[in-house]
């Protein structure tokens, strides 16, 4: 998880005091204006880090973002339904994300009463190298929170003056 402090930015603080500050209705109007920016931003941002066809369909295409009065949550594979083949990207996101080592499995299979040695056998393939930063959600995260903190406080700022203007 990556996070954003507000203490470092005045321009953050001042969103969320003018937040906190404004009418129920005038939040709304903010909260839904802001995550009609942050959405496709965010989702192009994954999109553009995902190399293979994994990514795009566990990280990517499940990119979502929640937007509070206090904060804005970047999400990706929390979808508990499973994709075509039965894979689960709530519970595989962190083998997409990050990558597995690429060990072979030796072992002995047993088909009814006959026993047989499997040999380097590869479970991981489809997978790249372990990557403890990751592939998708952490660089996408670290190149677009700049532009989506700057998105929030501007739609925030317009939002404000277009209710004071009457619009």
């Amino acid at each position: 998880m990556i996070r954003i402090s507000a203490h470092s930015s005045r321009e953050l603080q001042a969103v969320i005091l003018a937040t906190k500050n404004v009418d129920r209705e005038l939040r709304a109007q903010i909260r839904k204006h802001t995550r009609q920016m942050i959405l496709p931003e965010w989702q192009r941002a994954t999109a553009e880090h995902a190399a293979t066809r994994l990514e795009h369909r566990v990280l990517a295409q499940t990119a979502r973002a929640a937007v509070s009065d206090q904060n804005v949550t970047l999400k990706a594979a929390q979808i508990g339904r499973a994709l075509q083949g039965g894979l689960k990207p709530s519970e595989l996101w962190w083998a997409v994300e990050f990558g597995a080592d690429g060990k072979r499995l030796d072992y002995t299979g047993r088909r009814g009463s006959r026993t047989f040695p499997v040999k380097n056998r590869r479970t991981t393939q489809q997978l790249r190298p372990r990557n403890q930063r990751g592939y998708v959600f952490h660089p996408a995260a670290a190149a677009i929170i700049p532009r989506l903190a700057s998105l929030w406080t501007q739609t925030a700022a317009r939002t404000i003056h277009e209710a004071f203007e009457g619009k």
